[in-house]
């Protein structure tokens, strides 16, 4: 009898493990699958992207369309910009200009608000918490009239402060969220000890926790930059163009539209941040499941 009632449970218990994986397998084709058809059809010519049905391992290769994106004409012009094969890689370099610095300046800000939240409890702090979360479902649209007006009085429209400036609206809070969460699994005693042995808050914060919070200021960091490295809308009304995503969409013109060239532009542009995740994606797992098990 309870060698049959174990059979069921181990039967049951195999099902379940087959279902689940089943479930990863088909959610994982999901979101593989659109970015495999973009790394075929970046070594492709365009004669081969029409034909049915379409060529998932593809019977020859070309580089052509990377060499056209990095050094010669990608057969189309976006309205009020130069090339977009020329400005590819400086643009690159642009996007990871703006992400580094709102990284760095993210980190110092949140960083100590979310110390300050998690270690100094004030009246009121609950509901300080709840604005910065509100602050994230303000649509971007709706405050960005204010912004270009201001940049444009200021002289910073089109360089890379006016996205630093900006981004702050929605990256700051995020990671605030993240670092306090993260503070907040720290033991106190630590900080106890370190007071006992003479050390300033300053100097705790600094030599301390910093070292110890790392995984978490990683996370953090990692989220901000791809915050950064993907946002449209801000970078459209405030550059020509100056990161990214609003350069891949001038490849698309009125005259004609290269998409095998914009394919490769855009695996191109996927690169960093998908290097970026695989180097820090411990950190970013540990951190955000932080306190789950509480």
């Amino acid at each position: 009898m309870a060698s049959s009632a174990f059979e069921r449970g181990r039967r049951r218990s195999l099902a379940t493990s087959v279902a689940i994986y089943l479930g990863v397998l088909v959610f994982a084709i999901w979101i593989l699958l659109p970015v495999w058809y973009l790394v075929v059809s970046s070594l492709i010519t365009p004669s081969q992207l029409g034909v049915k049905p379409f060529p998932l391992v593809p019977s020859s290769v070309t580089l052509d369309n990377y060499a056209a994106v990095l050094f010669g004409n990608t057969g189309g012009k976006g309205i009020g910009s130069t090339d977009m094969g020329t400005r590819l890689v400086p643009t690159i370099g642009q996007s990871l200009l703006v992400s580094s610095i709102l990284v760095v300046l993210n980190l110092c800000i949140a960083g100590a608000a979310a110390y300050g939240l998690s270690r100094y409890p004030f009246r009121g702090a609950r509901a300080f918490e709840l604005s910065v979360i509100a602050t994230r479902i303000v649509p971007a649209i709706a405050i960005i009239g204010p912004f270009f007006v201001a940049f444009r009085v200021i002289g910073v429209l089109n360089t890379p402060w006016a996205l630093v400036i900006s981004y702050n609206v929605f990256t700051l809070p995020l990671a605030i969220m993240i670092l306090k969460n993260y503070f907040d699994q720290l033991p106190r005693e630590i900080e106890e000890a370190a007071k006992i042995d003479g050390a300033t808050r300053l100097q705790t914060l600094w030599i301390i926790i910093v070292p110890i919070a790392r995984p978490g200021l990683v996370a953090a960091g990692v989220l901000i930059f791809l915050e950064a490295w993907s946002e449209f809308f801000y970078a459209l009304v405030l550059t020509n163009q100056l990161t990214v995503p609003p350069l891949l969409a001038g490849f698309q013109s009125v005259q004609q539209f290269n998409w095998n060239a914009l394919a490769a532009a855009t695996v191109m542009s996927m690169l960093p941040p998908t290097v970026l995740v695989l180097i820090f994606q411990r950190h970013v797992v540990g951190a955000l499941t932080a306190g789950v098990g509480k």
